[in-house]
């Protein structure tokens, strides 16, 4: 997939890097030598609120909770760098099912592909025991 027209920051932007508002898609990627893998699409009317959101990383919000774990085990156990690049939208949902449908076809395992969890009913540890097999398949590293 092409990322022309895509901006990108290094997770997780200074307060005052991103835009506040307005529709955008998004693309978490992992990076070493050199080479970006994308990890996770989405899309947001809140672009600088949504990465502080995955930050905190909150249990009761299952994707916030993925994304925000996958992206600080990769950073601080897998010494990766995260990246997330985005673009403006006018229809923010449709052009994530697009990007999505594009990287799956062409081969990219996301993590909007692990299914979900109840918080209510859930292990937390359990949980993030999944993100983090789930980066270790992706980075091809075993424990």
């Amino acid at each position: 997939m092409d990322f022309d027209g895509f901006s990108e920051v290094t997770f997780s932007p200074a307060k005052g890097q991103l835009p506040e508002s307005g529709g955008f898609v998004y693309i978490f990627f992992w990076v070493a030598d050199r080479v970006e893998t994308p990890i996770y699409v989405g899309q947001t009317n809140g672009l600088a609120k949504r990465m502080e959101d995955y930050e905190q990383a909150n249990f009761a919000a299952s994707t916030d909770f993925r994304v925000g774990e996958a992206a600080k085990y990769l950073r601080n156990t897998r010494m990766c760098r995260v990246v997330v690049k985005y673009k403006p939208s006018k229809d923010p949902p449709k052009d994530e099912r697009e990007i999505i449908r594009t990287l799956v076809l062409e081969g990219a395992r996301l993590l909007n592909c692990l299914p979900s969890y109840d918080y209510h009913q859930a292990d937390e540890e359990s949980e993030r025991e999944a993100v983090q097999r789930f980066c270790d398949m992706l980075t091809g590293i075993r424990r």
